[in-house]
């Protein structure tokens, strides 16, 4: 029962007490309600300038900010903001306190008038340390300043003016200012403690003479500082001094840099580190590479990679960009390297390595991030096509943020689903719907992007920022869409949810088509330098006559002309000069389902319409209804001829399927099987038909006036408009 009463007692006062310990408390206030609560409260304002892509900022947040000791000063002293300088309010505080990098961290008065700032992530103590003597006057820049004109030189404040100088950007007067005390030290305050600073703070190498002093005394530093504290400075000198020699790169092979590696190896051997961790590791690497054997460089770095430490594998796995251009092979193994490591590292390290792995393999990474208010985690879906194979990717997102890496060599047209419970919409199959969005992957580029979505709505998209291709298309398939296409796109998902027929809404789906081909083609024709005048151009050449296409064509910009799509259109263009409206048709001579002889010369001085189709064409056969209705209204004007094409090979099969098909669609006039006699006169070629259907009118001077590509061209129109009724 004691025993219970005492662990009851230990509960009830530990737990209040932990309940303070949670780092530092950042207010959810405007700044106008942040500085009345600091006037209040007679505080001081602290503000983190952050973003949500930056990598620092994450570290700070929750390595720094949740430790207790830094919430024990920061909420004692100011009342702490959290601003992301690229939304709301934090835009316009941003730009008001010119803040430049993230993080910035900035300290007001309560009235709003800045009194201190820094930038960059810290360590904890560092960090309070360098807040709490930035706010007090006699640590601030100007009462460093002032105490070090009047001739204070305590090792605290040579320390601090330094960094002072360095961090404002006066580099050169820091150096000055640490030489000239060093210079004036004795030999025996030249190992002090206090003075340590002057080493590990403002000795960047073992070439400076601080540095040579401290090798040539350490013994003597040892004792008074500790093995632990100096011979890991020591170290790290003479590591960072053969860390060119292991890289990739490699220095240039000649006898001065010969003789500075042998200096270096004489010099670790002299120091006689008790530790000397991986440097005989090091130096074996930097042996074999100095050898010029790049494949035993790389099989070396593999053998000795596990004995390195982690920012020695760094250095050597980010110089292997340096052999982008060698051969496949070098280029292989070292991509193979970095791939077996790139886990071993996070954050902007991992960034890094990636895109040097990217670079060896010829591909780039798109990266396209998308807040999402409605929810704040869940999982998506990327699925794409390329080159002919389907791929899909799955990522998991959280704090409203999406955040998808692609990494390839080819532009492609993607999907993300967004699979989240709290937009799934129960269907009448039983299975749950998720909305979807749109997006284009382009190696090279970011984007960033507002997802606006709602349980039973479609998704839509707003442009926030990134690249051009990626801002052309979501112009081009969001901003631009018409009513028509919002209402149909939000039917077809209704339907899908009902279990209704889309089929059931024709007109809806013909206003829809009609104002999508209204949209896309406006845009080529108003946007010729964007690339995706040219991928629209590329899928929906057959919506345009063949002369303005090759207009457009021409005003494109010539790195569009020679990107993949634009070869193709160029391609189409050429093969179709004899053939494009304003062209003379050519001749043939065939035999119709009659075995009568059809010429096309011989017509001349009437209209005639060609329509190419075949049996296998779905959209040719349902277009011919609609075809005998115009026979039956102009066959006096106009003569009409349908020319097949069957897609096998032997020719009674051909005409087997040909002459059925007929039959069935009910057409009573001239019936051509191109399948015969092609060998002589192939008229699918000679009027360079690549879609089915496609008709072509040709006026009484035997010249090409309309093509009709596509079932959802309405010849009815064109005639209506070429004959006048």
């Amino acid at each position: 029962m004691k025993i219970n009463l005492i662990l009851f007692w230990m509960i009830a006062v530990i737990l209040p007490l932990s309940s303070f310990a949670q780092g530092v408390d950042f207010k959810s206030l405007t700044m106008k309600e942040a500085q009345a609560v600091a006037e209040k409260e007679k505080k001081m304002i602290f503000i983190d300038f952050y973003t949500t892509w930056c990598g620092p900022c994450k570290m700070m947040s929750s390595e720094v900010f949740t430790q207790d000791q830094v919430g024990e000063y920061f909420n004692r002293t100011f009342v702490n903001l959290k601003v992301d300088a690229e939304k709301g309010e934090g835009v316009e505080l941003a730009k008001k306190y010119q803040v430049k990098a993230y993080p910035t961290f900035v300290v007001l008065r309560a009235d709003g008038t800045e009194v201190y700032r820094t930038a960059g992530a810290r360590p904890a103590d560092e960090f309070v340390d360098k807040i709490r003597k930035g706010i007090d006057p006699k640590w601030s820049p100007e009462g460093l300043t002032r105490r070090y004109e009047k001739g204070e030189r305590t090792p605290e404040l040579v320390n601090e003016y330094a960094l002072l100088q360095m961090e404002s950007g006066n580099g050169e007067i820091g150096g000055k200012v640490v030489q000239e005390y060093f210079d004036k030290l004795s030999d025996k305050k030249r190992v002090k403690p206090e003075n340590f600073f002057l080493y590990d703070r403002y000795t960047l190498n073992y070439k400076d003479p601080k540095a040579d002093y401290m090798f040539a005394n350490k013994d003597r530093f040892i004792k008074v500082n500790g093995k632990e504290v100096v011979e890991p400075l020591l170290y790290n000198w003479l590591r960072q001094e053969m860390i060119p020699f292991v890289m990739a790169k490699g220095v240039p092979d000649t006898g001065e840099n010969l003789k500075a590696l042998q200096d270096l190896e004489t010099k670790i051997q002299k120091a006689a580190l008790a530790n000397p961790g991986c440097m005989s590791e090091l130096d074996e690497i930097a042996r074999v590479r100095w050898g010029g054997d790049l494949k035993a460089y790389l099989d070396i770095c593999r053998e000795k990679f596990a004995s390195l430490e982690s920012k020695d594998r760094f250095s050597i796995l980010l110089s292997l960009g340096a052999l982008q251009e060698e051969n496949d092979t070098i280029k292989t193994l070292a991509a193979g390297l970095l791939r077996d490591h790139l886990d071993e590292f996070e954050n902007t390290n991992r960034r890094v390595l990636y895109m040097t792995l990217l670079n060896l393999e010829g591909k780039k990474e798109y990266r396209l991030r998308a807040s999402i208010d409605g929810v704040k985690k869940g999982k998506v879906t990327v699925s794409y096509f390329l080159r002919g194979k389907f791929e899909r990717e799955d990522y998991e997102f959280d704090n409203h943020m999406i955040d998808i890496s692609l990494a390839g060599r080819d532009t492609v047209a993607a999907s993300v689903r967004l699979l989240c419970e709290e937009l799934a919409c129960p269907t009448a199959r039983g299975n749950d719907y998720y909305p979807h969005f749109n997006f284009i992957v382009v190696p090279g580029e970011a984007a960033v992007v507002k997802v606006n979505a709602e349980k039973g709505k479609v998704a839509e998209l707003e442009w926030q920022r990134g690249g051009s291709i990626s801002h052309d298309f979501v112009r081009l398939n969001y901003d631009l869409l018409e009513a028509d296409e919002r209402d149909y796109n939000q039917l077809v998902m209704d339907n899908i949810i009902r279990g209704g027929d889309i089929r059931d809404y024709p007109d809806e789906f013909q206003a829809s088509w009609d104002a999508g081909k209204r949209r896309v083609m406006a845009f080529i024709r108003e946007n010729p330098n964007s690339f995706i005048s040219v991928m629209e151009l590329w899928e929906h050449y057959i919506w345009f006559d063949e002369n303005e296409a090759e207009d457009i064509y021409n005003r494109f910009p010539a790195n569009l002309k020679v990107s993949p799509y634009g070869r193709v259109i160029a391609q189409r263009l050429e093969r179709s000069k004899d053939s494009r409206t304003g062209q003379s048709a050519k001749n043939f001579v065939k035999k119709d389902m009659n075995g009568k002889t059809v010429s096309l010369e011989k017509l001349r001085g009437k209209y005639v319409l060609l329509d190419f189709w075949g049996s296998w064409c779905g959209p040719c056969r349902a277009s011919h209804p609609h075809l005998k209705e115009l026979y039956e209204k102009y066959k006096k004007q106009v003569v009409f001829i349908n020319v097949a094409q069957e897609n096998v090979k032997d020719l009674n099969e051909a005409r087997k399927l040909w002459k059925t098909a007929v039959k069935e669609d009910g057409m009573t006039w001239t019936q051509i099987l191109n399948n015969e006699g092609r060998d002589e006169y192939d008229v699918v070629r000679l009027f360079n038909i690549s879609s089915f259907p496609t008709k072509v009118l040709i006026d009484p001077n035997g010249v090409v006036v309309s093509r009709m590509v596509g079932g959802m061209v309405d010849a009815g129109e064109i005639l209506k408009k070429v004959l006048g009724k």
